[in-house]
């Protein structure tokens, strides 16, 4: 399973929404030998991803809240920080 899910450079949200998606399925099911560090690390790309414009903005921070509300969750103060930081600007902008 980690094979498939290695990191890319400059790799689309979607694909990264996908990763963190599967990971963390996997993680809460015991499947595939996934671990919640897994989880947090593919996580932690969707929140360091800078959007390229105001609707990947929005989609981005529509999942990562999704993603709370569904894991009955919370981010740790860095990854509040990163995510505000980077849902400010948009990257080329």
């Amino acid at each position: 399973m980690t094979e498939e899910l290695e990191l890319q450079p400059n790799e689309p949200l979607s694909v990264k929404v996908e990763r963190h998606r599967a990971v963390y399925l996997a993680a809460v099911n015991g499947e595939g030998g996934a671990d919640m560090d897994q989880e947090a690390n593919a996580r932690m790309e969707i929140i360091r991803h800078a959007p390229s414009d105001q609707d990947e903005r929005d989609q981005k921070l529509l999942y990562i809240a999704g993603y709370l509300i569904a894991s009955k969750g919370s981010l740790n103060p860095e990854e509040m920080e990163l995510l505000l930081s980077g849902s400010i600007s948009l990257s080329g902008h």
